[in-house]
């Protein structure tokens, strides 16, 4: 990861153990949600299904975005950089927490990936001028939720569009079906 490249002030790495062998897939989605991200509509998700269908999946979302300030605003938006999952095969002496949770033997009887996520901004002045940086996270189980529009949103949506899709067909049907009188002001003579 180069981080002088893309001006990043901080980066997490985000450890995923797991036991028993499953297959991960990191994958970017776009949002129709920006109610916490303003104009922010890429949501990332890492997701882990087992192998054999016996376990449920687990996974890891968040949106491509920090922010500089406690209430987020688009001004305050700060890049977030992900990289490519990579698998670890050997833990070195900064796993200790991780050895004192899982055991001594984890590297051999778990599955472990990490990620790594930057933060940064282009003039690399977000953190220095307001000293506070905010990202979060969603961790669950099962399937991530699937975003969409709720059946309301599509009736109203059919009513408003429809609508006047509808008076147009019948009033052109209307004008094409109506007798045409000849319209003089001459009556006849005979």
């Amino acid at each position: 990861m180069d981080c002088c490249r893309n001006h990043s002030c901080f980066a997490l790495e985000i450890l995923a153990v797991e036991e028993g062998s499953r297959r991960k897939q990191l994958q970017s989605a776009r949002s129709i949600d920006d109610e916490y991200t303003p104009t922010i509509f890429e949501m990332v998700q890492l997701i882990s299904e087992p192998l054999n269908h016996s376990l449920g999946s687990s996974f890891l979302q968040w949106k491509a975005a920090a922010y500089s300030s406690k209430k987020p605003h688009r001004e305050d938006t700060v890049h977030c950089q992900y990289y490519p999952l990579q698998a670890v095969g050997t833990l070195g002496p900064e796993f200790r927490i991780l050895r004192a949770y899982f055991g001594e033997d984890v590297a051999r009887r778990c599955s472990l990936s990490a990620l790594n996520i930057s933060f940064g901004s282009e003039d690399n002045e977000a953190y220095k001028e307001k000293g506070y940086l905010s990202w979060s996270a969603l961790v669950g189980f099962g399937e991530p939720q699937r975003e969409g529009f709720s059946l309301l949103v599509i009736v109203i949506l059919a009513v408003a569009l429809g609508t006047p899709v509808v008076l147009l067909l019948v009033g052109s049907l209307a004008m094409l079906t109506r007798q045409q009188k000849p319209c003089s002001d001459y009556d006849p003579i005979n």
